[in-house]
């Protein structure tokens, strides 16, 4: 499917996108050796993967008003955010949470409210080695801001592009690994099935057997999956796919959701083997 800005994505309920990555042997891919990841589309010329599996639940901010935020409900800028530096390099002079996801360590990661944290170990599933950190390209992330979830995927894909933040938020980051935006939730459903619905009513049983991301930004079970986009009418308020699988925005950026990171490939790179099916994924050239 191509979407309103020209990108090529995958829908519906169970698409061939499959694809490993983050390998300990890029010469021998199995499932042994790699992580079963799932291609979101191509945009401008690089796969866009998330991982196929949550890595833990973690405070996309807990910062309050004594460690920089505005208010003790966290702070909902990407570019300074405590998930964002626990997924990214650059931060390993951190004691808590910087880098560790990227750099495979151990240590205490950031969740619940008021700096509170947590043991986290991502020894096997953080970033494995420097063969995979080389694959993952620097990308631009458009963090534009939004107040409802009455909207729909092509609504979204726009003032994610916008200019509606929150006070002094900026409105695009440059980096390694991030969050689904709202707007790629929203076109991974069929929308052919999923008729007439915008993303706050996206728990419906149609949307949500149809929609092969669903399971991937959360489980159910009450596993929220963070999202990431921000609330521009609040500094602590962050999008999120609930457990049943409608977007909303109206809980603290500390709160402890789960977390599916998102990366995009070097454009060079390309496809060697495999058909995408959960069976067969794509293998990378690397």
């Amino acid at each position: 499917m191509q979407d309103i800005g020209g990108n090529l994505r995958y829908y519906g309920a169970s698409p061939n996108n499959y694809i490993y990555f983050n390998c300990s042997d890029y010469s021998n891919q199995s499932s042994t050796t790699c992580e079963t990841w799932r291609i979101i589309g191509v945009f401008d010329g690089k796969l866009k993967l998330i991982r196929g599996s949550q890595i833990g639940s973690y405070s996309w901010d807990n910062k309050n008003e004594s460690t920089g935020a505005e208010t003790g409900g966290g702070k909902n800028d990407w570019t300074d955010a405590r998930l964002m530096k626990l997924l990214n390099p650059g931060y390993e002079s951190e004691t808590t949470g910087g880098s560790l996801y990227y750099n495979a360590k151990s240590g205490n990661c950031y969740a619940g409210e008021d700096n509170a944290t947590i043991t986290c170990n991502f020894t096997s599933a953080g970033i494995k080695n420097d063969t995979t950190r080389s694959l993952i390209a620097d990308t631009i992330y458009y963090l534009g801001g939004h107040n409802s979830s009455s909207v729909y995927p092509n609504q979204i894909y726009e003032k994610e592009r916008g200019t509606a933040v929150y006070s002094g938020r900026p409105t695009t980051w440059q980096g390694k690994i991030a969050l689904p935006y709202q707007s790629d939730y929203g076109y991974a459903a069929n929308l052919g099935k999923c008729l007439d619905k915008n993303l706050a009513s996206y728990n419906d049983a149609t949307c949500t057997s149809n929609n092969w991301m669903k399971t991937i930004v959360n489980n159910g079970s009450n596993s929220n999956g963070w999202l990431l986009t921000h609330d521009s009418n609040t500094s602590y308020n962050a999008w999120f796919v609930f457990s049943s699988g409608y977007v909303y925005n109206y809980y603290n950026a500390y709160s402890a959701h789960v977390v599916a990171p998102v990366l995009s490939l070097r454009s060079e790179l390309n496809i060697k083997a495999g058909t995408g099916s959960s069976s067969e994924p794509y293998q990378l050239s690397a």
